[in-house]
């Protein structure tokens, strides 16, 4: 499908936009709610019910969630398939980010899908008295494990790269410069979300990883007890 140029620039700039607010937002609060599994299974199931007493969370996940995410993912296909789209005139590491942020966005559909279904409408999950054990139940199968490494490995990636994409559509990154600093920016963001978002899933196995200097508490001065008295 052919559209004008003029047309081709506003939908990209819509694209971009949508994927960082609110969608990336989204996914920062996602992976925060997410990391409270690194304090134990009574700390993450607190969080998942303060976040469900919310006033309007239905309404607030259908137009603050799911309708932005759903316009990112029918404009997203509707651009990667028109002939504006040309990797030959960007050079190789380009060509590899525009490459990977198309295949993050495919593995995306299904695994939010998927994953919609599994924590809205999943009778186990409803059924169940504790959210962390769903999960922890969930992630004992190693395929399961292995496609939520995906799905979490897409989703960073996308946001990351993202980032760069909306830099340039929004005018933020004009020379090359700034440019590349731009996707060294959004290559830091995913790795550093990599990391938040895969030790937060291996939280509900058991075996994320939770420094003990963030919970431990300060040290409380001594008091010496002595005949007579404290001191």
């Amino acid at each position: 499908m052919k559209v004008s140029d003029r047309t081709y620039f506003v939908l990209k700039r819509l694209h971009s936009l949508t994927g960082i607010f609110p969608i990336g937002v989204f996914l920062l609060e996602h992976f925060f709610t997410n990391s409270k599994a690194l304090m134990g299974a009574g700390a993450f199931d607190q969080a998942a019910a303060e976040l469900a007493r919310i006033p309007y969370v239905g309404a607030v996940e259908a137009l603050g969630i799911w309708l932005p995410i759903l316009f990112h993912m029918v404009l997203g296909v509707f651009i990667a398939t028109t002939s504006q789209a040309n990797t030959g005139r960007h050079g190789y590491a380009a060509n590899w980010q525009y490459l990977l942020q198309r295949v993050s966005g495919v593995i995306l559909i299904f695994y939010i899908i998927f994953h919609t279904w599994q924590t809205r409408f999943d009778p186990n999950y409803l059924n169940s008295a504790s959210a962390y054990q769903y999960m922890h139940d969930q992630l004992a199968s190693p395929v399961m494990f292995w496609f939520m490494v995906v799905g979490i490995l897409s989703a960073c990636w996308h946001f990351g790269n993202g980032l760069f994409g909306f830099s340039i559509h929004w005018g933020l990154a004009t020379g090359r410069a700034a440019q590349r600093n731009a996707a060294r920016l959004g290559f830091a963001v995913f790795v550093l979300l990599s990391v938040v978002g895969i030790n937060s899933l291996l939280a509900f196995t058991g075996r994320g990883f939770y420094p003990d200097w963030i919970t431990k508490p300060h040290a409380q001065e001594h008091v010496v007890v002595v005949e007579g008295g404290n001191r």
